[in-house]
């Protein structure tokens, strides 16, 4: 095996020599480093794909604003009769979501590398998490790499252990989401775009058992030891056992009852008591389980919004009201995302950018 570092697409790059003595690790075989700014390999199809990006970017905002615009009246009216107190409630159990996600990552990178206290997994993930909002996925886990290597875990596990919590995530999604997928079909009646609406939850419902099928630990450590391999990284210590899979999975979850009681405490005037919350839920798991898959959009966004609109029209809210209550849970998330950020750095941060990292990790 190669002794040189290597870029998340498996490119060999040489950081030159470094000394144990410095502050911050070297980078190690274990490890995996940002890709190159430039490569003078196929341009024409960094351009194309570059080009696409803009153009879905485009789309999306396009879909926002003219969604909108069509509706504003009602939109209006909505954004009028929400009351603060609704408001601040929904920001925390929105930041809740975000605290449940990070326990989930910390249990499968715990298992992956070693057990990471609460106040290193918090700033690596959640402010990790703000490149999400940048186009395409791989922001966000360049950031985490990073942040987790000066804590002593590799760069590979960071990767290999976000990717496993994005596809637990998901998983878990959809298991929430089956009792309702006819309400969600529903839904997709109910708007302007059936067609776009049918085939997202067709995917649903076609993802569900592969996922299911993957959380089967033999064939996820086989799928995670593969992984290692292309990216030229040691293999596993150990194999992936239920435990970590279910404590994953239970974290997920939990993010998901808060991120359908958030979106409940903005609707519950259209669907109250706990019919509501666990159509809420349900609207919520559905949202943000597909659209993790529109790596175009940041965030999904544009994508959260529709689907979470169509769970709530089947649900039996008027499209334009659901419409503008996805607008208004997209700024609180966003809201909740910077504060959450921002929090765990200036807990955990500084102390991780002047620590070095154990030897383990060197």
């Amino acid at each position: 095996m190669s002794g040189e570092p290597e870029t998340i697409t498996g490119a060999a790059m040489d950081d030159g020599p470094v000394t144990p003595a410095e502050p911050a690790a070297p980078a190690e075989p274990g490890d995996l480093v940002a890709p190159p700014a430039t490569t003078g390999r196929k341009p024409w199809r960094a351009r194309a794909v570059q080009a696409v990006r803009i153009l879905a970017a485009i789309g999306i905002a396009y879909f926002i604003v003219a969604t909108t615009v069509q509706q504003w009246s009602d939109v209006s009216a909505t954004f009028r009769n929400l009351s603060w107190p609704s408001l601040g409630a929904s920001l925390a159990a929105a930041v809740a979501c975000l605290w449940a996600t990070m326990m989930a990552w910390r249990a499968m990178v715990g298992n992956l590398d070693h057990p990471l206290r609460i106040r290193d997994a918090a700033p690596i993930q959640l402010i990790g998490a703000l490149g999400k909002y940048l186009p395409g996925t791989v922001w966000a886990y360049v950031v985490q790499m990073e942040l987790g290597r000066r804590v002593g875990v590799s760069r590979a596990k960071v990767f290999i252990g976000s990717a496993v919590v994005t596809g637990l995530g998901v998983t878990v999604g959809l298991v929430l989401t089956s009792p309702g997928f006819g309400v969600a079909f529903d839904g997709a009646d109910a708007t302007k775009h059936q067609t776009f609406a049918a085939i997202a939850v067709w995917c649903a419902v076609i993802l569900l058992p592969f996922g299911l099928v993957c959380c089967y630990p033999p064939l996820l450590t086989w799928l995670v030891g593969r992984a290692m391999r292309m990216l030229r990284r040691p293999a596993l210590d150990r194999p992936i056992t239920w435990r970590p899979i279910l404590v994953s999975s239970a974290w997920c979850a939990v993010g998901y009852l808060a991120a359908g009681v958030h979106i409940w405490l903005l609707v519950r005037s259209h669907l109250p008591g706990v019919h509501g919350l666990i159509g809420s839920v349900f609207a919520m798991a559905l949202a943000m389980s597909i659209s993790t898959f529109v790596i175009v959009a940041p965030s999904g966004l544009g994508a959260r919004e529709f689907l979470m609109g169509i769970a709530l029209a089947g649900l039996g809210v008027p499209w334009p009201t659901a419409w503008a209550l996805t607008l208004v849970s997209r700024l609180l998330f966003t809201i909740a995302d910077v504060a959450a950020a921002g929090v765990s750095a200036a807990v955990g941060l500084r102390r991780i950018r002047h620590s070095a990292p154990p030897p383990a990790a060197r």
